[in-house]
């Protein structure tokens, strides 16, 4: 069993991202992978498609159990993704462990402790998400980890917060604790920006073999995947990003196979049903549906868009193969799809856009 902790003090790194598609991958390449995530803000919960209310029912018990003296039974708290993938959600009571658990005796162990008694024996691999922090909880999955992951996004300020987490591993190293071994990933890189060549350059000078090969390009499909509460592997398989986080988890298991790309199930079969994504560049509208055939022209809640901090509107809706003619409804007024070339006459003057549904 390897475990691999993804961290970085500084947030909008792509440290859950980095997490939530390495886990993915891993999985959907054959191997049995826990994820626990250890972020009260559950961005990773979220994007695995998650939701709770019960912090009994998330990583908070992993803590709330070493409290009261009790053994933790990882397996109470697993939501099945796949067939092998694991997730030991978060929520946002976990915020609050760190002050109750103050001055416990081997409090910075609980996770690495917990992992040993956990029944976690089964899984090959235990991805940790982490806070953007370099607390408590950060410093819990550090020390039980074999293997960290430090995402590095193409800025200064990605460097500094580096330095203090080496800083923390020469000081838990110098405590009698194991240091695990550590790769740098630069993500977010624009091969069109200058900066960012002159930035990878420097970070190829400051971790020289410590850095990955892989760099994880900027791909807007990476941030949409998690919006929609999905891996990029689910949500746009052939999108950059998916093909980047394959790279980064071949140099991590040289045992996935390079030649066979990794297609991903959904959890619950949809009924021979595929999943379409709508979506639509509409920055200043309140309100967007998609309508079509599909359910006989009806604007309601079940079709309503969800808007993403880029001004994009995305909808997944389940339909079974076929030809379908929508429109979008954006703040009540009725518009084709700009992004499709396929429309015909609506009789009414204008048109409907055209979607064949095929399995691929």
């Amino acid at each position: 069993m390897k475990v691999i902790a993804v961290a970085n003090q500084k947030g909008g790194c792509g440290k859950t991202i980095t997490a939530v598609n390495l886990a993915y991958v891993l999985s959907g390449s054959g191997k049995k992978v826990l994820f626990i995530d250890l972020d009260p803000q559950s961005h990773a919960t979220y994007a695995f498609g998650i939701k709770i209310t019960d912090p009994s029912k998330s990583s908070y018990a992993i803590f709330e159990t070493f409290l009261k003296g009790n053994n933790t039974s990882f397996t109470s708290l697993f939501y099945n993704k796949s067939k092998n993938l694991a997730v030991i959600p978060s929520n946002i009571t976990l915020s609050t462990i760190e002050q109750k658990i103050s001055g416990t005796r081997n409090a910075a162990l609980i996770l690495a402790n917990s992992i040993k008694a956990g029944y976690t024996s089964e899984w090959e691999y235990i991805i940790i998400d982490t806070p953007p922090n370099l607390g408590f909880l950060t410093l819990n999955a550090i020390l039980a980890s074999h293997h960290l992951i430090i995402p590095v996004d193409v800025s200064l300020f990605s460097l500094n917060g580096v330095i203090q987490i080496d800083e923390i591993l020469n000081t838990t190293l110098s405590m009698g604790f194991e240091k695990p071994r550590m790769n740098f990933l630069i993500t977010q890189f624009d091969c069109r920006s200058n900066f960012a060549k002159t930035f990878i350059s420097k970070a190829k000078e400051l971790f020289g073999d410590k850095l990955f090969k892989t760099v994880i390009r900027s791909n807007i499909k990476l941030r949409e995947s998690v919006y929609v509460g999905k891996s990029v592997f689910e949500y746009a398989p052939q999108a950059n990003g998916a093909l980047d986080y394959t790279s980064l988890a071949r140099e991590i298991e040289p045992e996935v196979d390079s030649k066979r790309p990794i297609r991903l199930k959904s959890e619950v079969p949809d009924n021979g049903k595929l999943q379409t994504l709508f979506k639509l560049y509409a920055p200043t509208a309140q309100k967007v549906y998609v309508t079509g055939t599909f359910n006989d022209w009806a604007v309601n809640n079940d079709y309503v868009l969800k808007k993403l901090d880029n001004g994009m509107w995305v909808k997944i809706v389940s339909l079974p193969e076929g030809t379908y003619h929508y429109k979008f409804v954006v703040d009540g007024e009725w518009i084709e799809d700009p992004g499709n070339t396929m429309a015909e006459n609506d009789m009414l003057g204008g048109k409907n856009s055209v979607l064949l549904v095929k399995t691929p």
